[in-house]
């Protein structure tokens, strides 16, 4: 276990609650679509914990004198269909454990999610005035790190009876590239600051984020309607549509007005097709021509998410294997040579920006497993452009050669890759056949190859 250290560059990520669909000046008839997200919290106390004060680590957690589990609102979420789909940001359902360390009474406290499932919080009487209630239990359908953006279903009533048939108020979702500028936008939420009742802000759509020194800010939207933490996970409605959702803030630190930062709805692409094509969810669909607008900077502008699920022709069952999708041009052994050789420069990279940060050669070494020697080495590399091959060159400056990843226990997969006409797929399993064939691509969002079956060697 590790000191959770805080990096901040520039922003402040939020945490909060939502609201529900809205003309620009007006609330909503119904906010019940606009719901708040907790977590049951396992709450730890233990006396004489080991520490390892060089590398800040807890190596023995010690005597525990108690514990208790508690319900702890983290955020906010918006219900997107009616079948009880609830869009929020990955930070959080994705619950960090909190650590807190006192020297001086050598007490440890250590704060953990406690289940998978989140609280769901409503306002059952549609009155906006009141303090939602926990109603329901939601399980993670699709979590997208990148994006930030994580989809939920509603699966049970408060007290873990499943929920079957229950059609639920939803909020329609807008087109993020469609607005003009200083068109209104307004903020629902659950900002701590705003207590334990719905907070709705107003402010301006002020642009679209471009920095080349932030590229993880890069497409979002700016506004300067009031956010605080408790936002995250939130609606920001244009014309009565959910168009983002709040995320980040800038800090008090920085001089000037507080601005605000909003996903685009269209970052939920890939979570959306993941609910769509594993599990046959209906999903609210997002016209492609938002994300061919020349203000959206996300690789969904020219990728396509391929999806399909690997099945063993023994078991008939969905199984993990390696999923590869490469150029045409390029053979399976090429592919694998550039793989390992890009793992490697940025393992260097990831190293030495770490060491340049601060970081001791003793705690990167703990944090990847690796040994004093192999930092060392690594901080002290030096990589120049004669010592890689061109394709690894190429693949640094974002020319695409392969898109990989393994398949999940139910052989599901999902790649992005761009909207080239043919590509290769690469299926690899030890003790299977490996699978080489063409795949067409067409133009739109995502494509689903179905089935596809793996044989077992004899």
């Amino acid at each position: 276990m590790y000191y959770k250290k805080l990096f901040v560059f520039f922003i402040s990520i939020l945490s909060l609650c939502i609201f529900a669909p809205l003309g620009s000046d007006e609330i909503p008839l119904d906010v019940t679509p606009y719901v708040r997200l907790g977590h049951l919290v396992r709450v730890s106390v233990f006396r004489n914990p080991t520490v390892d004060p060089r590398q800040k680590r807890i190596l023995n957690t010690g005597q525990l004198i108690r514990e208790e589990v508690v319900q702890m609102p983290v955020g906010s979420g918006t219900i997107i269909s009616s079948n009880g789909l609830i869009l929020t940001n990955n930070h959080v359902y994705q619950m960090e454990d909190n650590i807190r360390y006192d020297e001086e009474t050598q007490t440890l406290f250590l704060a953990q999610q406690a289940s998978r499932e989140m609280l769901v919080y409503t306002l059952t009487d549609n009155d906006p005035l009141k303090v939602p209630e926990l109603q329901y239990l939601a399980e993670p359908v699709s979590l997208d790190e990148k994006h930030d953006t994580a989809l939920l279903r509603i699966v049970k009533d408060k007290d873990g009876n499943p929920i079957v048939g229950k059609t639920f108020s939803y909020v329609s979702i807008g087109n993020p590239f469609g607005m003009r500028l200083n068109e209104t936008l307004t903020i629902f939420g659950y900002p701590s600051k705003g207590g334990d009742t719905i907070t709705i802000t107003e402010g301006k759509f002020l642009g679209y984020y471009r920095d080349q020194r932030f590229p993880g800010l890069d497409g979002f939207i700016k506004t300067n309607a009031a956010m605080a933490p408790g936002n995250s996970g939130g609606a920001a409605m244009n014309k009565a549509s959910l168009v983002g959702v709040p995320t980040a803030v800038t800090l008090p630190t920085l001089a000037g007005s507080d601005l605000g930062y909003i996903h685009p709805v269209t970052w939920a692409a890939k979570v959306l097709t993941v609910a769509k094509h594993k599990l046959n969810f209906e999903t609210p669909e997002i016209p492609l021509q938002w994300f061919e607008s020349d203000h959206n900077t996300d690789n969904t502008r020219n990728n396509i998410y391929v999806t399909g699920r690997v099945v063993s022709s023994h078991s008939q069952m969905g199984i993990p294997a390696d999923i590869i999708l490469a150029r045409t041009d390029r053979t399976l052994e090429e592919i694998e040579n550039l793989h390992l050789e890009l793992e490697v420069v940025n393992m260097i990279y990831t190293v030495q920006r770490m060491h340049t940060a601060g970081l001791s050669e003793e705690q990167i070494a703990a944090q990847f497993q690796l040994s004093l020697e192999e930092v060392k080495t690594m901080v002290a590399a030096q990589l120049l452009e004669e010592q890689l091959s061109t394709d690894t060159l190429a693949s640094l400056k974002g020319e695409f050669f392969y898109s990989h990843t393994q398949s999940d226990d139910e052989g599901f997969f999902i790649l992005s890759v761009p909207k080239v006409q043919d590509i290769k797929l690469y299926i690899v399993r030890n003790s299977f056949h490996p699978i080489e064939k063409k795949i067409t691509l067409g133009q739109g969002l995502s494509q689903n190859l179905g089935k596809i079956t793996i044989f077992r060697q004899q």
